[in-house]
């Protein structure tokens, strides 16, 4: 794959998630309650994106398939989306900082979210080929191995209630998913170890 088609992906996540963000607030009014309807709602599609990206390898050492081959093959592609998407998302958090006057948002309360935020750039600048090939493939790995779990963790962490009193708000389809998820990589790293 070349960068230009990485470029384009990317940018047409960015521009996809945004003018339809735009298109949806300017049909049924500016406020906080639609701002945070499309906040939900790009974070569901960014968490979708970014479950495809965790079982991809996993799915594709269990299952032999065209389709797990394409989602393998295919996986830097989803994971532009994914970075379009929640750029998309950061893009609709500022907006609602200009919107809503009671809402702001504390970089320095909220370190995980920066940090979620500096992971998800780094392994999108360093999936071009220049930046690759500038980090090496040991910190390449590194970054996105690290980033996709730490990602993934902080996706969970957001879907998990406050209060144990309060698991009715769990969206237990997207729970459910990531267990899911979670038992197909360590099926599949149990697979490999037996295998050795």
């Amino acid at each position: 794959m070349n960068d230009r088609k990485f470029l384009a992906t990317f940018l047409a996540a960015v521009a996809l998630t945004v003018a339809g963000s735009a298109l949806y607030l300017n049909g049924a009014g500016v406020n906080d309650e639609n701002i945070v309807a499309l906040l939900v709602l790009t974070a569901h599609i960014a968490f979708v994106l970014l479950l495809a990206i965790f079982v991809a390898r996993p799915l594709r050492q269990l299952f032999k398939t065209p389709f797990t081959q394409s989602l393998l093959r295919n996986r830097p592609l989803i994971g532009l989306a994914f970075a379009g998407v929640h750029t998309g998302h950061l893009a609709l958090l500022m907006y609602r900082v200009r919107q809503v006057p009671d809402f702001e948002i504390r970089f320095t309360e909220n370190p995980f979210g920066v940090l979620l935020y500096v992971a998800i750039f780094a392994m999108l600048i360093t999936t071009f080929s220049g930046p690759r090939r500038a980090i090496g493939p040991k910190a390449w790995k590194v970054i996105h191995k690290t980033g996709l779990y730490l990602i993934t963790i902080g996706f969970v962490e957001t879907q998990l209630p406050n209060t144990t009193d309060d698991w009715s708000n769990v969206n237990w389809w997207l729970m459910s998913l990531v267990v899911l998820a979670l038992v197909a990589r360590i099926t599949a790293f149990l697979a490999r170890r037996e295998a050795t």
